[in-house]
């Protein structure tokens, strides 16, 4: 896991108190969460933009796991976000990036509605390892290679992404979970946000989806710097760098990072590993 959860915070969110009414976004590394999470925000403020710009996008939604001040260096000493969100009112917009054995055990009994988010295993991967090289919180990876064995290998902090997005696409069925993907994001932004909303029970008006559609574009959410986390102070060493949070937002850049041979590899893993589930993924668009 990460460095900035300590392990209590683990058990803590085991015993974490779900409501029945609670909306949790869920998703592995780098697969939409901050794009879903900026959808998920205007949805629940019915389009307001000003009132959602009160907030920094991820000061919005309440990152279970992540400690109170951001700060790793901190994080043994600091409080949860989720002691926060224990005394939020109903109904409550969370998010966490939890595999499936750490999370909450009332998720199960409660079944609070669940929007799963999965991306392509490849640009996960890769948008993953740059990310590596922007986060204080995660080992650094100089090269991609040495990246690309510890994803196969499930050695990257949050484990295995075949773990954690097959989990929930067996479930995809059941009434309280959503699964979507990056792809169709990417493909159809304003249909997913109407699919995202009748998920949710919201009756948006269509001048209402457009105004959500047009401010979660990614060149939308780059430029605004209440939805961009390039602003917050954590990733400032990164944008000194000239390293960003939001680097491209593409279908298929593996491309430009995997080798041939590595292509073939994890795509003989990929077929294991998938074999009987009936996922399917678009890799390129």
């Amino acid at each position: 896991m990460p460095k900035f959860m300590p392990k209590r915070y683990l058990d803590d969110l085991k015993a974490f108190q779900v409501r029945e009414d609670d909306t949790f976004l869920i998703t592995f590394p780098k697969s939409g969460t901050t794009w879903m999470q900026n959808i998920l925000s205007l949805i629940f403020a019915n389009g307001d933009i000003v009132a959602v710009r009160e907030k920094h996008l991820l000061k919005r939604v309440p990152f279970l796991e992540m400690s109170q001040s951001m700060d790793v260096k901190q994080a043994d000493k600091d409080k949860g976000i989720y002691e926060i969100a224990n005394k939020m009112e109903s109904p409550r917009l969370m998010k966490t990036q939890l595999p499936p054995p750490f999370l909450p055990t009332q998720m199960h009994e409660k079944k609070p509605k669940v929007i799963y988010v999965a991306r392509n295993p490849k640009d996960a991967a890769v948008s993953y390892f740059h990310f590596c090289n922007v986060s204080p919180n995660l080992p650094q990876y100089r090269q991609w290679s040495d990246f690309y064995t510890d994803f196969c290998n499930d050695s990257i902090p949050r484990g295995s992404w075949f773990e954690n997005v097959l989990y929930w696409w067996r479930k995809r069925h059941e009434p309280n979970v959503f699964f979507i993907t990056y792809e169709e994001m990417k493909r159809d932004l304003r249909g997913c946000i109407v699919r995202v909303c009748d998920f949710l029970g919201r009756n948006l008006s269509d001048d209402v989806i457009d105004v959500i559609t047009q401010h979660s574009t990614f060149d939308a959410m780059k430029k605004d710097p209440k939805s961009n986390p390039d602003t917050m102070p954590v990733f400032k060493e990164a944008v000194k760098q000239k390293r960003s949070f939001l680097r491209k937002g593409e279908v298929g850049d593996w491309k430009n990072h995997f080798t041939v041979a590595q292509n073939d590899a994890f795509d003989e893993l990929y077929r294991e590993k998938t074999a009987g589930s009936g996922i399917t993924f678009e890799f390129e668009q």
